[in-house]
């Protein structure tokens, strides 16, 4: 008897245990009910609200977008650093004014790299750990762009329009980094093109002088291909940054019978080696590449500019004051509004073209701004004209958008576009 009630006790003492836990199961059920529940009514509310997800990319905000940059502002190219940023910050201005780009404000976040890649790097840091930047854009230097972009690539940044012309910054392709430039080998090319075909010398006798490095030899490997295509030789004549003497460079030409001198320079060279053909008698045809076209150049020259006055130069960029697109009008309406920026400075220009580029980008990427949605925009862009450079072209496998320039003359004191319109190469690459 003792016996069976134990039993039944125990009986009793198991159901209700087993009452409670399904009692308790039920009530966390319903609990887990409860949460996704209101996890559903969570998510319905943002997008009653407008709200948008890729607010989480860093960098987005439903009120602004930052943009980084590494510039030279305190050292040896401290003047063409400042001249980009202005004139990019005088077309964000714009911008901004207008209400921004769906909304958001770009907020322009500078460091200064000394034009050094180690402070390009350091700045670059910065501006993604600290400052949460969206995109860097407009890096001064190809050396400060390679320096970086492992960190990019790591992080899925992308570096829209570095401020460089050298060929690896496109070539080959890297999915976050997006040249905007024809570079130094297209220009090559293109030279050696034009003198062929349009100035209509079937048989020029071509000297290629050059800063030996890495610019300096994308020109020459452009003058190289341009010239293994029509069956022409090239006198190779290279010299150190920083030289002052082309003595021999130009005896050389002069002695090889060279009609055509295809030259890699920056400011000061180009007058140098005119005053040595005048002191030579010596009267070939200069082509220069696009860093030469500055005025500084012919005022340097003086009397040996109107001695050789055969001088041409291959440009990337439009005749500002002699094309008045309805972008160069912008720019002197801007420039005047808000006391930033000149036509006369060609550096404030090419800053504000590439802003203008930009900010293409980031509509054709939509509201939803995210990082991969802005590479997956600038591969749409088809010989995109953003009405002060060489159209663009940029596409899954193609991160060298310039593929065209503007053939420039030295007349009267100043650079003249001669070409109509945008010159492209038949050459196969």
């Amino acid at each position: 008897m003792i016996l069976q009630k134990q039993i039944l006790a125990a009986k009793r003492e198991k159901l209700q245990r087993s009452s409670l836990a399904t009692t308790s199961q039920r009530e966390e059920k319903m609990v887990l009910q409860k949460k996704i529940l209101a996890a559903i009514m969570a998510i319905v509310c943002l997008f009653i609200l407008g709200v948008s997800f890729s607010w989480a990319e860093d960098g987005v905000s439903n009120t602004e977008v930052k943009i980084g940059a590494t510039v030279d502002l305190s050292g040896p190219i401290a003047f063409m650093g400042k001249g980009v940023t202005d004139g990019a910050k005088l077309y964000f201005q714009y911008i901004n004014d207008q209400g921004g780009v769906y909304g958001r404000k770009i907020n322009f976040l500078m460091e200064d790299d000394g034009y050094q890649s180690p402070r390009a790097v350091q700045g670059a840091k910065k501006l993604i750990t600290r400052d949460k930047v969206f995109c860097m854009f407009m890096i001064l230097g190809s050396a400060q762009v390679n320096a970086m972009y492992p960190l990019m690539e790591a992080d899925g940044i992308p570096i829209v329009a570095p401020a460089t012309q050298n060929q690896d910054m496109g070539v080959p392709p890297r999915k976050f980094l997006f040249l905007a430039d024809t570079h130094y080998t297209a220009q090559g090319k293109l030279a050696i093109e034009y003198i062929v075909e349009t100035m209509g010398e079937k048989k020029p006798k071509i000297a290629s002088i050059f800063q030996d490095d890495t610019p300096g030899h994308d020109w020459r490997n452009g003058v190289r291909h341009g010239a293994k295509y029509y069956g022409l030789e090239v006198l190779e004549l290279p010299y150190k940054r920083g030289a002052v003497d082309f003595s021999s460079q130009m005896a050389k030409s002069k002695e090889a019978g060279i009609t055509h001198i295809l030259v890699w320079s920056l400011v000061r060279e180009p007058a140098i080696l005119m005053k040595e053909a005048q002191r030579l008698q010596y009267k070939p045809t200069y082509f220069y590449a696009n860093p030469s076209i500055n005025k500084k150049v012919l005022e340097l020259a003086g009397d040996a500019l109107t001695y050789n006055n055969k001088v041409y130069a291959t440009n990337i960029m439009i005749d500002p004051y002699r094309d008045k697109t309805p972008a160069v009008q912008l720019f002197e309406k801007n420039s005047a509004k808000y006391k930033m920026a000149t036509i006369e400075n060609s550096y404030n220009t090419y800053g504000y073209q590439a802003a203008i580029t930009l900010v293409e980008g980031l509509k054709r990427a939509g509201k939803d701004l995210t990082r991969q949605g802005l590479i997956n925009a600038l591969e749409t862009f088809n010989k995109y004209d953003n009405g002060m450079m060489a159209p663009i072209t940029w596409g899954p496998n193609l991160r060298a958008g310039g593929h065209s320039i503007k053939v420039f003359q030295a007349k009267e004191g100043d650079w003249h576009a001669i070409t109509p319109g945008w010159v492209f190469s038949k050459i196969p690459d």
